[in-house]
């Protein structure tokens, strides 16, 4: 990587204005995690070379993921609207403009605009050439449709991603939800237990069966989904966090505190993790423990009205065992 970046460089020292060599560059270092250095390379290598697709896809990319969300929408819709003449490589050109659209459509939908999403989705699917692999495009359709309740068309898409791609883990999954939701329960469990067969090392996969089966009724084999979910992410907070939550859902208190345990350690500074932590301390007897979670969460997030009712819950039963003196003005 270092010989790679001083070749590079080298060539650019040259000659300033090549736009595949800038771009390469910006790889590099985006590889690298080097953001802002990466997002300068990008934008000299769009600046030399304006119909650079790819570039904007990559800058789009990181500007969204630093959290510029304008931005990164400007980014890819500026990508989608290059003219298609005079490319050097129109092939690749339309891939990028086709993941460009796909991730401007993921933002959108992440921020509850699907129909906006679909339309975007859309253009996608008729910009798309026939080289670009569609199987991501059209789950995230399903997507969309799904949290729009429209139900037919979702499962439309989930099938056409499967189709593109039979291995397709994330397809599994929502087409697995979708079929629960309609109630084919059975046909549901497969696509489930598919995707974990597909990959057994992925503890989402078995977070997502949990969640099935706690609904189903089945809290014991959900916990175990659950057991096995945090101990293949154990560094995954959303994992985790969820993991604790259905073992607490199935009793099985102590195993529950191991989790929020490990995930208010995940995330020292989320409110939500340190309250819930509290709550399953406050649950298990541990009463000075889960005080001193409720007290940080509420350093997080003063104004938050269950933890502080939470708090004075636990205020009450610590008076009464002699473990607090009562105080003449509680927060």
């Amino acid at each position: 990587m270092a010989e790679a970046e001083k070749a590079y460089r080298n060539a650019l020292h040259y000659r300033g204005n090549m736009a595949d060599m800038l771009y390469n560059l910006g790889l590099l270092l985006q590889e690298n995690e080097r953001f802002s250095e990466a997002l300068h390379y990008y934008k000299l290598a769009i600046g030399s070379r304006p119909t650079l697709a790819s570039a904007y896809l990559n800058t789009g990319i990181i500007l969204m993921n630093q959290g510029n969300l304008e931005e990164a929408k400007r980014t890819f819709l500026t990508c989608a609207d290059i003219p298609d003449e005079n490319l050097k490589d129109p092939h690749a050109h339309k891939s990028s403009v086709t993941s460009c659209l796909y991730n401007l459509g993921k933002l959108l939908h992440e921020h509850g605009q699907q129909e906006e999403a679909l339309s975007v989705y859309k253009e996608a699917v008729q910009k798309m050439p026939k080289q670009f692999a569609p199987h991501s495009l059209f789950n995230m359709m399903g997507e969309a449709y799904m949290r729009l309740n429209r139900l037919e068309e979702a499962g439309y898409w989930y099938r056409e991603s499967l189709k593109a791609k039979p291995d397709h883990i994330p397809a599994h999954l929502t087409y697995g939800k979708l079929l629960s939701i309609i109630g084919e329960k059975s046909e549901a469990e497969k696509y489930y237990l598919r995707a974990i067969q597909l990959d057994p090392t992925k503890g989402n996969c078995y977070m997502h069966y949990g969640q099935f089966l706690l609904e189903q009724y089945r809290p014991k084999e959900a916990a175990e989904m659950a057991e096995r979910a945090a101990e293949l992410d154990f560094d995954e907070f959303d994992v985790v966090f969820n993991a604790a939550h259905m073992l607490r859902q199935a009793s099985l208190n102590e195993a529950a505190e191991r989790q929020y345990e490990r995930a208010a350690s995940l995330r020292p500074d989320y409110p939500a993790a340190l309250m819930n932590l509290g709550a399953i301390l406050h649950l298990n007897g541990k009463l000075p423990e889960a005080e001193a979670n409720y007290l940080r969460a509420l350093v997080l997030k003063p104004d938050d009205a269950i933890t502080q009712s939470n708090l004075r819950k636990l205020w009450n039963i610590m008076e009464r065992q002699g473990l607090r003196t009562k105080q003449k003005a509680d927060p």
